[in-house]
């Protein structure tokens, strides 16, 4: 499936087969995190048709949301000393782990909103990530703006709690879409920059797993705010 390069030397590759590497590189972190999606969206759809008292169990749900935490805490600390193989492993964990309390939006949706919803997320990301990854403006001081509108969206998602305010939960959706946009394009950018810093070499390759990660997340966040923007407009 991928060619074969010596990461370990990447220096010393013509200009041509330094950019084959790198579009290599990124192949490889884009169906890292296609396969996490897979089994996500897999895992889900098992829960709702065999287990779906597990999506409306609140402490399942609860463990199961500690031992994501847990799987990225663990993941991130393993970067450095971990084999590929085993990063691999936690990803896939931390994916299944997900579908399992994905399981609720296959009793909560039709089938037909969630898969337009995914289709209209794959070209919003892609368009995104393909953005990040061919411009040559530095993104880098989109951050702060991205996480400063992210803590803002989670200050207004708990306040509407209390308020359920449905004109508010849509802003707060509408805005969640296009800050984890911003996520996709800064985080393609960034693995791009990464492979040049690392060398392209056998670290590299288990940062592409977390990288892979945290595109998913971005995806991830894109689909659900989507998903419920849809939802909400089409029961008003």
């Amino acid at each position: 499936m991928y060619q074969d390069y010596d990461y370990n030397n990447y220096s010393y590759l013509s200009p041509e087969e330094r950019a084959a590497a790198k579009r290599n590189y990124f192949s490889r972190t884009y169906q890292t995190m296609a396969f996490g999606l897979l089994i996500t969206f897999a895992t889900a759809l098992v829960t709702a048709m065999y287990f779906p008292w597990l999506a409306y169990n609140y402490m399942v749900v609860l463990l199961l949301c500690v031992a994501q935490i847990g799987l990225v805490v663990a993941l991130n600390r393993a970067i450095a000393t971990a084999g590929y193989g085993q990063v691999i492993a936690m990803f896939a964990g931390y994916a299944c782990l997900t579908g399992v309390t994905f399981g609720s939006l296959f009793l909560l949706f039709d089938v037909t909103t969630i898969f337009q919803c995914f289709l209209a997320t794959a070209a919003a990301f892609g368009g995104m990530a393909i953005f990040g990854a061919v411009t040559k403006r530095d993104l880098s001081p989109w951050i702060s703006s991205l996480m400063g509108t992210l803590i803002g969206v989670l200050v207004l998602a708990v306040v509407n709690i209390f308020l359920q305010s449905p004109m508010l939960d849509s802003l707060i959706c509408a805005v969640g879409v296009v800050l984890f946009m911003g996520m996709a394009a800064y985080d393609s950018q960034k693995l791009g920059q990464m492979f040049d810093q690392t060398g392209g070499g056998e670290l590299a390759e288990r940062y592409s797993v977390y990288a892979a990660l945290q595109l998913y997340l971005d995806f991830i966040n894109i689909f659900l705010y989507l998903l419920r923007l849809v939802s909400r407009s089409r029961r008003n």
